[in-house]
């Protein structure tokens, strides 16, 4: 917890695992190790997911009443993936013999890469362990290799390392004849952080960037309880907009950019003409078109389906020829068919269906390519605009679900969340812009660093430059190897020890550990 936003200590990543991972080495082999290795990984998972995710309970409630129930099922699914985790590391270190400084990296990254791709709306890639040094962008810099999973798996090595050193120290392994073996494991700790971290800041002082040009981000800063009522946020959007926009010198931005379900209508229906028409207003006065968020609708058979969480864009001649579908909707909250049991009134009140073209908003010749809100955590989301052509990221969100003006009232979730779009800046070396309804609002440069912030629960404008590379990252071209591998290793090790545990259970013989 200590180790994520908005707290950013360079230090705490690389040791955080080291405690767990000794104490499991230290476990006997067998089942009664084993056991021990799921309850303690479970005890772990239930405490590192239920603080870090502790605001999923705050989103919830302003739901349904069910948000107690749901949370605590989400944080069961979590603490059992954890404790998988603790059965797979046990195995690979206790009843196959792989190295701590190995198996710790490989398997915890697959545990994250699992979160991330559970079917449906369950999939939960928020805050890896790599986004905790987004604090720090220029240190990340092989996230364009290896993507956001691969700095996971190389925080988890460093912790795995220092792990082994602690043993070796302590005892726990075998020296090697004419030498301590916790110096070797010191230094090569040291060097794997050392190496990459030169490496990303090299790479940040020698980027070409250029400019896609300026972008106006209007922050109307509408409170979640007005939000609520579909009445009420219109005319006090309406209104915010009416002081903000005169605030955008015509003519002096490219685009101008809105949030997440900005108001409460579907643009393409006649009977929303007039606020289409406030908007095309708008757009006029400050000489840009405006990207916005707004309600979609899917066709079925020629008939109105399912609402869409989607994107517009309107210019000074009216609603233009461009509409984004989110693809990744939030669990719980944007799709309920995953909760067939739960009666109407405990549901959530949202049924959306899921977007399914990666479209791209042209602009003057640069093309804009939106996440909507949950999908900045999707490393695959901004990596699949990338490839479709897209020169800048746009993040449309709404996070006032996260906390209030209050400062006591304030969830962590409104610094976790746009730390996200660091890594998918330098996963694709490519600008970001995001406009939040209540904050934060910035452009991160592809480097990774955050430009011209507007905070917390503040109305504000933003005339921003913003800056891009026509840079066709490793990690944009062949994807997230190093998750897709770590996930592989963790599915065979448990496979492995499903095996064994069968032998035991029919009298035969476990297999021995690699090498002996």
């Amino acid at each position: 917890m200590l180790s994520y936003p908005p707290l950013h200590p360079l230090v705490l990543p690389f040791v955080g695992l080291v405690p767990l991972a000794v104490w499991m080495s230290g476990l006997p082999e067998g089942p009664q190790g084993s056991g021990s290795a799921r309850r303690g990984a479970a005890l772990f998972g239930f405490l590192y997911f239920g603080l870090m995710l502790h605001w999923v309970l705050v989103a919830l409630l302003w739901l349904t009443p069910a948000g107690v129930l749901l949370f605590a099922l989400g944080l069961v699914l979590l603490t059992t993936l954890t404790a998988g985790f603790g059965h797979a590391f046990h195995h690979a270190v206790r009843g196959l013999g792989v190295p701590v400084w190995l198996a710790l990296p490989a398997l915890w990254t697959g545990l994250e890469w699992t979160r991330a791709h559970m079917p449906g709306t369950l999939a939960l890639p928020w805050l890896g362990l790599g986004t905790t040094l987004t604090g720090f962008p220029e240190l990340v810099g092989v996230a364009e290799i290896v993507g956001a999973r691969g700095v996971t798996f190389w925080i988890a090595l460093v912790n795995g390392l220092l792990a082994c050193a602690l043993l070796d120290r302590m005892g726990a392994e075998r020296p090697k004849a004419g030498g301590n073996r916790w110096a070797i494991y010191l230094a090569a700790a040291l060097l794997v952080t050392a190496a990459p971290m030169a490496w990303g800041v090299r790479r940040a002082m020698s980027l070409e960037t250029w400019s896609a040009g300026r972008v106006a981000i209007l922050q109307p800063d509408v409170p979640q309880r007005i939000r609520l009522d579909t009445a009420l946020v219109r005319d006090s959007t309406l209104a915010a907009l009416d002081r903000l926009v005169p605030l955008v010198a015509p003519s002096s931005a490219r685009l101008a950019v809105l949030p997440e379900m900005v108001l409460p209508m579907e643009p393409e229906r006649a009977e929303y003409a007039a606020d289409v028409a406030r908007l095309k207003s708008h757009a006029r006065e400050m000489g840009a078109p405006v990207l916005f968020g707004a309600r979609g609708r899917q066709l079925q058979d020629g008939e109105a389906g399912h609402p869409l969480n989607s994107a517009f864009l309107v210019d000074p001649q009216g609603l233009a020829d461009y509409r984004y579908d989110k693809h990744r909707l939030v669990p719980m909250v944007e799709r309920t068919l995953m909760l067939p049991v739960l009666p109407g009134w405990l549901r959530p009140a949202g049924d959306f269906a899921p977007g399914d073209q990666w479209s791209l908003a042209d602009v003057d010749g640069i093309a804009y390519g939106a996440l909507i809100c949950f999908e900045s955590s999707f490393a695959d989301v901004g990596r699949a605009l990338r490839n479709a052509g897209a020169d800048v990221l746009v993040n449309l969100t709404n996070d006032a679900w996260f906390g209030r003006e209050p400062a006591h009232a304030r969830t962590v979730a409104l610094w976790q969340h746009p730390a996200h779009l660091v890594m998918r800046a330098i996963e694709n070396r490519v600008g970001v812009v995001r406009a939040a309804n209540t904050g934060l609002s910035w452009v991160v440069h592809p480097s990774g660093r955050v430009v011209g912030s507007i905070g917390l629960f503040e109305e504000g404008v933003r005339v921003l430059e913003v800056e891009t590379t026509d840079i066709a990252t490793v990690y944009a071209r062949v994807g997230d190897l190093v998750g897709n591998t770590s996930a592989v290793v963790l599915l065979l090790t448990l496979v492995a020890a499903w095996g064994d545990a069968r032998r035991r259970s029919r009298g035969g013989v476990p297999r021995g550990r690699l090498g002996s």
